[in-house]
């Protein structure tokens, strides 16, 4: 009988250290985890699209708006009609440098023009293709 109520008692020691041990793991995972959504990765700073003759000119300035560094940055424009459908999707490379948080970077392309086309929206992406989110996507009134 006395072994029988040890037994027992080692074994419920040990489950509630086990239990307090898990408690707290719980707490610190919560802890760590950023609150509220999260500031968007790329920011616009500077954004203009126009026609110009026969093609579209998109030039802008970027700013790595996250902790972490980007891997090269790929910014790809979407041309929308009036009603908002995507016309076609162009994308080009603004470095392939890696760009520090804080840190900007200036962009400039031309494509053929894209007749039906009055919007431009933005999507980023690293070198690695891992998605960034962009602060103001648009859509951006070509002009």
């Amino acid at each position: 009988m006395y072994r029988r109520k040890a037994i027992h008692a080692v074994l419920g020691a040990a489950a509630g250290a086990f239990t307090g041990a898990t408690a707290i793991r719980a707490e610190k995972r919560k802890r760590n985890k950023p609150s509220g959504p999260q500031p968007p990765e790329v920011r616009i700073a500077e954004f203009r699209v126009q026609r110009d003759g026969g093609l579209i000119s998109v030039e802008g300035r970027i700013v790595n708006g996250s902790q972490k560094p980007f891997k090269g940055l790929v910014l790809y424009f979407e041309f929308l009609e009036f009603n908002g459908r995507m016309i076609s999707r162009k994308n080009t490379e603004v470095t392939e440098n890696t760009i520090g948080p804080g840190e900007d970077s200036e962009f400039t392309t031309q494509t053929p023009d894209q007749v039906r086309a009055v919007h431009v929206r933005i999507d980023a992406e690293d070198k690695d293709g891992r998605y960034l989110t962009v602060d103001k996507p648009g859509p951006y009134v070509i002009e």
